[in-house]
């Protein structure tokens, strides 16, 4: 490789965390303020009452990302082709197909949780007026069918405007909490704020994607017209099948697992396990922003088919957020109970043990995150999609058998066993799908599509 080739991959990995950067203070504003919101509510609502709210944010939640499709990777997969070879047409196809995917998965969605919500109810110990609120809540499912517009942002390389949309709904979210609790505000005033917090940050983001869009030309002679979306974007549709596939199994250790301990160790158990979960996973977050800037990249250079850059970027993301996961975990070994108290309350404190365990959890998670973009950008969704069956099935198993066993406590233990096998997984089957990326000279979905795709470029693109 030469020093020039060099020298651009380490320009990337300093454009990614540059990026970050730019996200890193929006974010942890917005960390600071969830947790914000969530010590108000359970202050004003208590253990159980607060279980329910989370039970009930975990229900429409769960559901929203199950059926929509998280057209953000096909809109970066495709759309940094389109653009690149100035394939106006194709671009256009390509967000017009995450929106549709986008609209249609939250309207399943909605649906869904209406007619789901008197189903879980005995498991999940809901009266009628609980399932009431259940079905409510459900519109909160339109608020997140944003992909496609956050995946435009983050083709475009605005992480500067993404930094700023970030803050809304949370601050939204922290304001309207705060006067919910000192007006010893019901349950219900607490989902309404939820509601509108999450609508208010979905206007943004579509707005400042559409927007940018215009500005740089890219929506020039848009129609509404739907027909032969996946001719300009060969494969398009599978690709977004297998990638909400795999971003609903990554949702099984927020969601899934909230389920099962309300469900096995009641709904004071699953607040208890909400409170460690939304400080246990905070490490995550930060790592998602750099998951979310290196994809784009990682895109381009699998493109070029630069298994070097790939796989060096990769390694240095990996130590990098490894480094940070083992830092923090002694953090919260030393000050978790403080942290808690603080927060939360006193009352909260037995979710201490549980959220030192998820801290190891996700430490050991985070090290391994760039699996993910990287197997996205070699066009290998369907690996991430086994490989996250396979290490979520064994959560939930786990978890289930040791919550009955050792109660709250087990389901800590569950998630440090599956995270620590997960991790040894990821590292094979990236090292694997690279492997195979440099043997046969291409991306390995790269020949199929091309031979879907005839070898000939869609119509519609415009003079250099």
């Amino acid at each position: 490789m030469t020093q020039q080739t060099g020298t651009r991959h380490v320009g990337m990995m300093r454009r990614a965390l540059r990026n970050v950067g730019l996200l890193l203070g929006s974010k942890g504003a917005t960390g600071l303020m969830q947790l914000g919101s969530f010590a108000l509510i359970a202050r004003g609502l208590g253990p159980v009452e607060f279980g329910l709210f989370a039970l009930l944010q975990t229900h429409v939640q769960f559901l929203s990302g199950v059926a929509t499709v998280q057209s953000n990777q096909a809109v970066i997969h495709y759309g940094v082709k389109h653009v690149e070879a100035g394939n106006l047409a194709g671009f256009q196809a390509t967000i017009k197909a995450g929106t549709v995917m986008d609209v249609a998965g939250a309207i399943v969605a909605m649906v869904c949780a209406v007619l789901l919500a008197p189903a879980v109810a005995p498991f999940l110990e809901w009266n009628d007026q609980v399932v009431f609120y259940a079905q409510c809540f459900t519109p909160l499912a339109l608020a997140n069918a944003i992909a496609t517009p956050k995946g435009m942002l983050r083709q475009f390389d605005r992480f500067d405007l993404l930094a700023r949309q970030v803050l809304v709904t949370p601050a939204v979210r922290l304001i309207g909490s705060a006067v919910a609790f000192l007006l010893d505000a019901p349950l219900p005033a607490y989902l309404a704020v939820w509601m509108v917090a999450g609508f208010a940050g979905a206007v943004i983001a579509v707005v400042m994607a559409w927007r940018e869009a215009r500005r740089r030309g890219l929506l020039a002679g848009m129609t509404a017209d739907l027909r032969g979306l996946g001719r300009c974007n060969p494969g398009i549709w599978r690709f977004m099948a297998i990638s909400n596939l795999h971003s609903t199994l990554a949702l099984v250790p927020n969601y899934v697992s909230v389920f099962l301990v309300g469900g096995i160790a009641g709904p004071a158990a699953a607040g208890l396990y909400k409170v460690a979960r939304e400080i246990g996973t905070a490490l995550g977050k930060p790592v998602d922003l750099l998951n979310q800037t290196l994809y784009p990249d990682l895109s381009r250079l699998a493109s070029a088919r630069e298994w070097h850059g790939l796989r060096s970027i990769a390694i240095r993301a990996g130590l990098l957020a490894g480094g940070v996961g083992t830092l923090l975990f002694l953090i919260i070994e030393v000050a978790g109970g403080p942290i808690v108290a603080t927060l939360f309350g006193p009352a909260f404190l037995a979710a201490v043990p549980v959220l030192q365990l998820l801290v190891l959890a996700t430490a050991l998670t985070v090290a391994v995150f760039p699996v993910e973009p990287l197997l996205y950008a070699l066009g290998r969704p369907d690996l991430l999609l086994k490989m996250a069956f396979l290490s979520n099935g064994a959560l939930c198993a786990l978890m289930a058998w040791m919550l009955q066993r050792h109660g709250l406590i087990g389901a800590g233990w569950a998630s440090v066993a599956t995270a620590l096998a997960s991790a040894v997984l990821y590292v094979l089957g990236a090292a694997a799908a690279l492997s195979a990326g440099v043997s046969t000279g291409q991306p390995p979905t790269a020949g199929r599509a091309s031979a879907r795709a005839g070898e000939s470029p869609p119509s519609g693109r415009p003079a250099p």
